[in-house]
């Protein structure tokens, strides 16, 4: 199953029906033009419920969903100390994990790790293992978005205390041990939520 957010809803793509819960509801799509009626309500704030799709092939049904948005790919990281306590940013007033698009000719993990050097000032990072994508769609100065971001799950040697990337919007980069960043996390994006808050239980 693909899972792609839109604000706080949840949009999955799967191969047969799932089971609905009070706020969430399947939808069967047959074609493209399915899709391109789905897509427009969306963006129209048409759904207040979370929406499991199901009917052609997923993964054309996906691609079609993706190509009525413009694509961009982006990476980052969970990053855990020797204290065992993990790195949370604050951008535009929401608990986020430290992240950024894609420059040409970088692989995935170089743009991961430039991302949170950059976001938090941190040097030495070491990538131990590779977290699930997420998809998230977003409207920016009138073009709909549709970013996937790769994860990377890091760990580092050093005790500086971080330093927020102001120019990006980030007023805090901070520590936090497993029961405050559960907490924060608790409060950021859905996708980072259900993406990535079982690290933290």
């Amino acid at each position: 199953m693909t899972t792609a957010y839109f604000n706080d809803l949840a949009i999955s793509f799967n191969n047969k029906l799932v089971d609905a819960t009070t706020s969430s509801v399947n939808i069967e799509v047959t074609n493209k033009t399915d899709i391109v009626k789905l897509v427009g309500s969306l963006h129209n704030n048409g759904y207040d419920y979370d929406i499991y799709l199901h009917g052609y092939n997923i993964e054309t049904m996906f691609k079609d969903f993706c190509n009525e948005h413009t694509f961009i790919e982006a990476a980052g990281g969970v990053v855990k100390n020797q204290k065992s306590e993990y790195l949370l940013i604050k951008r535009l007033g929401i608990w986020d994990l430290p992240k950024g698009k894609i420059d040409k000719g970088e692989t995935t993990s170089e743009a991961a790790v430039r991302e949170v050097r950059e976001e938090t000032g941190l040097k030495n990072i070491e990538i131990i293992g590779q977290l699930p994508d997420t998809f998230h769609i977003y409207n920016q100065k009138g073009k709909w978005l549709l970013k996937k971001t790769y994860w990377f799950f890091m760990n580092t040697k050093e005790n500086t205390i971080p330093i927020p990337q102001i120019e990006e919007d980030i007023s805090d980069a901070v520590w936090m041990n497993k029961v405050n960043a559960s907490k924060a996390v608790s409060k950021s994006y859905r996708s980072i939520k259900d993406g990535f808050g079982y690290l933290f239980v």
